[in-house]
């Protein structure tokens, strides 16, 4: 068998890449239809208990009860350099040289990179997480703060991490990101001249005009600077799909 000329080469491998793309965006679809039918499912379980909902004539509150629990997946993992309880302040301002590490999970997005671009244009970022060492997660209605000197206070008036949902919300300095991916750019400056490029580029609509008027595939590729970018272009709108570096090309012989 004859090898491919470079054209069709290359065309094959705009197809390979289109491909991809339509596999990953059918599987966008999926999780966002899996996601619907669940909220339905959310939904009746709410309708349904409204029937619990109790009017007090004495009383001009409402109640309403409803069931079902609220669902959540951890999108990475902290580990820090306090490693148990004892010794870790219980106050942010306390040990300033103090540093942590956020992992993110790379199975939550099919291009987790994406999730990260722009945050390092960000001082600090608010982390919302769980108590995981609340010892089976226990609470009580009634703690003491150590402040306090004993004395019992509810647990809605204290920062107690022993609560019905142990989450806790924390303000963190980012110091700096790894693994996102970012193309490294040769002649552009800055991510903000890289949007305003591909910007420019969109708006002028490079298609040829058999793309345009007769071609069904909405599918866009080209190249700036040392970025493979994916677009699609819908009606009077073009939308990017995929900012990723560019592969090396190895020549075998």
């Amino acid at each position: 068998m004859s090898p491919l000329c470079e054209c069709c080469s290359e065309h094959m491998d705009k197809l390979n890449q289109q491909v991809s793309v339509m596999r990953k965006e059918i599987k966008n679809l999926r999780q966002t239809l899996d996601s619907a039918i669940r909220a339905h499912r959310k939904q009746l379980l709410a309708v349904q208990a409204l029937d619990t909902v109790s009017v007090l004539q004495n009383l001009t509150l409402i109640f309403l009860s409803f069931a079902g629990d609220i669902q959540t997946v951890p999108i990475g993992y902290i580990s820090s350099c306090f490693s148990v309880k004892n010794g870790t302040p219980r106050q942010p301002t306390i040990c300033g040289p103090s540093r942590a590490e956020l992992r993110i999970q790379p199975s939550v997005f099919n291009n987790p990179e994406h999730a990260l671009v722009g945050l390092e244009q960000y001082s600090h970022v608010w982390i919302i997480f769980l108590f995981h060492k609340n010892g089976h997660l226990s609470y009580k209605a009634k703690v003491r703060p150590p402040r306090l000197n004993g004395q019992r206070v509810g647990v809605y008036s204290t920062r107690s991490p022993h609560r019905p949902n142990a989450l806790g919300l924390t303000l963190a300095k980012l110091d700096k990101i790894h693994g996102h991916h970012r193309p490294q750019f040769k002649f552009l400056r800055s991510t903000e001249e890289a949007v305003a490029a591909i910007r420019g580029v969109l708006s002028a609509d490079p298609r040829s005009v058999y793309r345009r008027t007769r071609c069904k595939d909405r599918l866009f590729f080209f190249t700036l600077d040392t970025a493979d970018i994916t677009c699609w272009f819908g009606q009077g709108f073009a939308e990017v799909l995929q900012v990723k570096p560019v592969e090396p090309h190895i020549a075998s012989v």
